[in-house]
């Protein structure tokens, strides 16, 4: 059995022993996350604006997976998703959809009615890409050597609830087909 918890301040390590396993992180985006970590282990979760929540075996404590989010800056409604990791081992195992719902709940709870995802467009991405798609996201846009020459920026948003999906805005970029390089099950507009 697991569950899902805060993490705390002494699984750094575990953190991002995690981070590094996933293989698709350059070292200083994995800088970034124990910075972001340490930021809220010391100024608590709540008051950073960084919420942190872990996959954990019960019967060892592993962490198998880590979300990250928080409230957009200058939003009333929308959240930003900024970590979702899941153990290369553990996956295909509803981890990483336990963490989502897990966030969304949250988020609803908070009043929260959009949740951003900033991606990269990167082969390496397209498992990352499609779990979104999975799971609700829409992509918004692309833009293209947004963080370097060859590595774009996909934007997708979900909204929370009847009122947020009646609303959303109309994407202008599309979904691809699995023969475009898409996600097997998931394509159109």
């Amino acid at each position: 059995m697991s569950l899902i918890r805060w993490p705390r301040a002494d699984e750094e390590a575990a953190i991002r022993a995690l981070a590094e396993r996933c293989g698709v992180f350059r070292p200083e985006e994995i800088e970034t996350l124990i910075e972001i970590f340490r930021e809220a282990c010391r100024r608590g979760f709540e008051e950073s604006g960084y919420h942190f929540r872990v996959w954990a075996e019960e019967r060892d404590g592993e962490i198998r997976g880590l979300i990250c989010y928080g409230r957009r800056p200058l939003t009333r409604w929308s959240w930003d998703l900024y970590w979702l990791l899941v153990d290369p081992s553990a996956q295909r195992r509803g981890i990483g959809t336990a963490l989502l719902r897990a966030m969304e709940a949250h988020v609803g709870r908070e009043g929260g009615r959009w949740i951003l995802v900033e991606t990269a467009t990167t082969p390496a991405y397209a498992p990352a890409r499609c779990f979104y798609e999975r799971h609700g996201f829409r992509l918004l846009a692309v833009v293209e050597d947004f963080y370097e020459a060859g590595e774009g920026l996909a934007l997708y948003l979900k909204g929370l609830g009847p009122s947020s999906e009646a609303s959303a805005p109309a994407a202008e970029a599309r979904t691809r087909s699995p023969e475009e390089g898409g996600c097997p099950g998931v394509h159109g507009a």
